[in-house]
């Protein structure tokens, strides 16, 4: 039969672990009434389970108290729901013993004793320190510096917290117990028991408080529970105003030490710093468009292609060449060919009526044909020109203009140019400041065309290849399809347009698979095990030479990958769990993958010793 405890609302937990140690049976029942403190946290219960479990005793609670139970049963403890019948099956025979201040605290147990006793031990010292000098680094590990192993183990928390006896109040010494009366059972057991503190306190001739215990009866324990509490109220009046505040000084105490002792548990926090080796090599690899090709430094590419136009302005800066000056005046260029607009450059011929030859300045955009009220407008634009030749010849009135360009095509007769006003300037004596365009200014416009293409070609690339992918902007094929549109040397005109249709081709290749063949040359030239794991692999890519035709690309690049061993975050806890500073040493032994190691202890103050719950040693592995 199991032992049977009957507890106050007001006991403390210290109380009742006092009662479960003095207990001479494996199963303990507690019967706690409602509101009772030792229901109001789950640290004390969570402290009652674990004295049960280092005792090897069972705990039982039964009560009417529903979250009592709720927190009972989080805390891993079993619990009955209170009823007459059960209490009948449980009821003890109590018989009385005699009971003093010592016995009343529960054979001298404090907070200090309630735990591992194992782990609280005192301690000399507070920093363990172990070198792993004489540990040999792995067979397969390259003789670099630094693989030693070294261990050290610090407490974090500053101080132990006061011990739970210095902040529980004293209780007047009980100089007797009343036993209560037998009741009659179904198989009726004796035990022990310990008054616990009651509301009810008779001063004895020596000026001491005697103690009552005073089981309820089963009437009362299925009273309803409005009278219950109107009857309890009864008993209070005079003295609410007190008992109100120390029960709350009570709970508030109780809260703050079972905060406490449940923060200052022991844990353990284990930094590992793996075995770890840096290498740094150039290589040089083989592309190719061929995915049969094999080869550890072979890996396969792609070729990707883009044709593109690009204009660019630019500015001239020959001197004319002819001793006189040139005319120049304002013309409306019209647009009856239809409704896109047509763009027309710098230096755009246009021939007079009688065969003089005029340029544009500056390109422009000649709107097409509209709409209005049923008929068609063509579009319309004013531009400057300049003679193509000095002399007072160009010194026309106004009159029409035609586009030698657009001879032959459907555009030419729909395109053209009228005066809007006469030209005017031109002469046989020389004039100063006229410039002209250069050979030197149609490369630089050149140069500026192409590297306009490769910004633009490298953007597209960038853009839509793939996350993994790369390329070399340095093997770019690029060229100019056709004839760009430029005005020839010796053209007068201030600035002039540049235009050029480009077609690229470049070698696109998967940096993944690039890593996969260095990590494994790497790994066979430094004799690297696969119980390293590459990290941090990266490329310095230094260009190389592309054939096209052939489909094939030489490259070089500078590898560097860190190789660190792998770690079993699993295994490297258990082995851990429940040791001391002296067992630590043997059991890195068995983990050449470890380099480094440190423990760190919460609370301080206590000997060193790794605590056996798995759930309160965290591992973490360090960067290398």
């Amino acid at each position: 039969m199991p032992q049977t405890f009957y507890t106050t609302q007001d006991e403390e937990i210290l109380s009742i672990v006092g009662r479960l140690r003095s207990s001479e049976l494996l199963e303990n029942i507690f019967v706690i009434p409602k509101r009772a403190l030792v229901l109001q946290s789950i640290v004390n219960l969570r402290m009652l389970a674990r004295e049960a479990e280092k005792a090897g005793k069972q705990v039982v609670i039964v009560t009417q108290d529903e979250n009592g139970r709720r927190l009972a049963e989080k805390a891993g403890i079993e619990t009955r729901p209170y009823s007459e019948e059960a209490s009948r099956e449980t009821e003890p025979v109590i018989r009385e013993v005699p009971v003093d201040e010592p016995a009343l605290h529960h054979q001298g147990i404090s907070a200090d004793s309630i735990g591992s006793s194992g782990f609280f031990a005192a301690a000399s010292d507070n920093a363990v320190s172990v070198s792993g000098a004489e540990r040999k680094p792995p067979k397969d590990l390259p003789n670099t510096a630094g693989n030693g192993m070294r261990l050290r183990i610090r407490n974090a928390s500053p101080v132990r917290q006061p011990s739970l006896n210095s902040m529980r109040q004293t209780e007047p010494e009980v100089s007797s117990v009343r036993p209560r009366p037998s009741m009659p059972v179904q198989t009726p057991q004796e035990i022990t028991r310990v008054a616990a503190p009651h509301r009810n306190e008779i001063p004895d001739s020596s000026g001491r408080l005697s103690r009552v215990f005073t089981p309820p009866k089963p009437a009362e324990r299925h009273q309803p529970e409005p009278v219950r509490a109107k009857r309890e109220s009864h008993t209070l009046v005079g003295g609410k105003g007190k008992s109100w505040f120390a029960g709350f000084v009570v709970i508030s105490v109780l809260f703050l030490v079972g905060t406490g002792a449940f923060i200052f548990l022991p844990k353990a926090e284990i930094a590992v710093v793996p075995m770890s080796v840096s290498q740094d090599i150039g290589m040089e690899f083989d592309g190719t468009t061929d995915m049969m090709a094999e080869g550890e430094r072979v890996v396969p590419v792609r070729i990707v292609e883009k044709e593109e136009t690009v204009t660019v302005t630019g500015e001239t800066s020959g001197s004319s060449s002819g001793n006189g000056s040139k005319a120049s005046g304002k013309i409306l260029i019209y647009n009856e060919y239809g409704s896109d607009s047509q763009q027309l450059v710098a230096t755009t011929r246009f021939q007079s009526e009688d065969g003089k030859i005029f340029r544009l300045t500056k390109g422009v955009t000649v709107p097409g044909v509209t709409e209005r009220n049923g008929q068609r407008e063509p579009g319309v634009v004013e531009a400057d020109v300049v003679a193509d030749g000095s002399g007072s010849e160009y010194n026309i009135g106004t009159t029409n203009f035609s586009i030698p360009g657009f001879s032959g095509s459907a555009k030419a007769g729909k395109i053209y140019a009228k005066s809007k006003s006469s030209m005017s300037g031109g002469s046989s004596v020389g004039q100063s400041g006229a410039t002209s365009v250069s050979a030197a200014d149609l490369e630089k416009a050149k140069g500026g065309a192409t590297e306009t293409f490769r910004r633009s070609f490298s953007d597209t690339l960038s853009r839509d290849l793939a996350q993994n992918e790369r390329f070399i902007p340095e093997t770019f094929d690029m060229a100019i399809v056709g004839n760009p549109s430029a005005p020839g040397v010796g053209s007068v005109a201030s600035s002039f347009e540049y235009k050029a249709t480009f077609h690229a081709k470049a070698f696109v290749f998967s940096e993944d698979e690039l890593k996969d063949r260095a990590v494994a040359v790497l790994r066979k030239k430094s004799s690297i095990s696969d119980d390293f794991e590459a990290r941090d692999v990266t490329f310095r890519y230094e260009g190389g030479t592309a054939d096209y035709q052939a489909g094939t690309f030489r490259f070089k690049a500078n590898v560097n990958a860190l190789f660190v061993a792998s770690i079993d975050i699993g295994a490297l806890r258990e082995d851990f769990l429940g040791k001391k500073a002296d067992e630590i040493k043997p059991i890195l032994e068995k983990h050449p993958e470890v380099k480094n190691i440190e423990i760190e202890l919460k609370p301080k103050g206590f000997s060193f010793a790794v605590p056996k719950d798995r759930k309160r040693v965290t591992v973490t592995v360090m960067r290398p």
